[in-house]
């Protein structure tokens, strides 16, 4: 039985975000015994999930995995696994449907990895030096506000400060975050979007609640803000490690992994 993954986004027409899609679905595929892996979008543009579904026929594929590509649970996540699952069950495809990214392990290696790249012209900051300010999308379900500051907990111990913000749906606010840092007098003030993707969040709204914030509160010391999650070795793992626990749980363990 040939097998394939399908990783859900939310959506997004920015070119930028389709193309670390694709390099990901590359790096996955690259790592897994599956013979085909591919994205959809939930809604915003292409490809749709019954387009990606019928690629995956396309290949032969009789089974699929469906990853929901989102950092936590919610609405949006919970309408991407239903309209993956009534769309494989009317091409006749089995799926199996696993958590979506969630907590791992890799998440906060990977904050630590963008963290560190951003304070790497100012190399007389150490990490437990600088504080940190993680910046969230914002949600108003619970789950996805409880897995976003379990990240935030996982993350104090490295760092001098650390605080929270939301873009919207959820307060502080970035302007109202950064206020509260700057209190902390830190010498080095670190922004950690907590984003997927470079998308029109990152390029524009995150942009300029910090720009705007940045100029009413003229921080003295530095501050840089760090690339968001992206494409990484460390997706692919914590990609891999949602299919396992899924395959493991439904008897087919065996077909993850090289």
């Amino acid at each position: 039985m040939k097998r394939g993954i399908l990783l859900i986004d939310r959506g997004s027409n920015d070119p930028d975000v389709l193309i670390e899609l694709a390099e990901l679905c590359s790096m996955v595929e690259a790592e897994s015994r599956y013979d085909h892996a591919t994205y959809a979008l939930l809604e915003v543009t292409s490809p749709t999930i019954e387009d990606a579904l019928l690629e995956s026929l396309g290949y032969g594929v009789e089974h699929v995995t469906i990853v929901p590509y989102f950092l936590y649970p919610g609405m949006k996540m919970k309408a991407a696994v239903s309209k993956g699952i009534e769309g494989a069950r009317m091409l006749g495809i089995g799926c199996t449907v696993t958590d979506c990214l969630n907590y791992h392990d890799a998440l906060i290696e990977l904050v630590r990895a963008r963290v560190d790249e951003a304070r790497a012209g100012s190399s007389m900051y150490s990490e437990a030096e600088c504080d940190l300010l993680l910046i969230g999308h914002g949600s108003s379900d619970k789950d996805a506000r409880r897995v976003f500051r379990l990240i935030g907990e996982r993350l104090k111990p490295y760092y001098r400060n650390l605080g929270i913000c939301f873009l919207e749906l959820d307060e502080p606010n970035i302007g109202e975050g950064i206020k509260a840092m700057l209190a902390g007098e830190p010498r080095m003030l670190i922004l950690m979007p907590y984003f997927l993707h470079n998308g029109e969040h990152m390029k524009h709204d995150i942009r300029e609640e910090v720009d705007a914030a940045l100029e009413e509160f003229r921080p003295s010391c530095t501050v840089v803000m760090a690339r968001h999650l992206g494409t990484d070795r460390r997706m692919v793992r914590v990609i891999m490690d949602r299919i396992r626990e899924a395959e493991m749980a439904g008897g087919a363990g065996d077909h993850v992994g090289r």
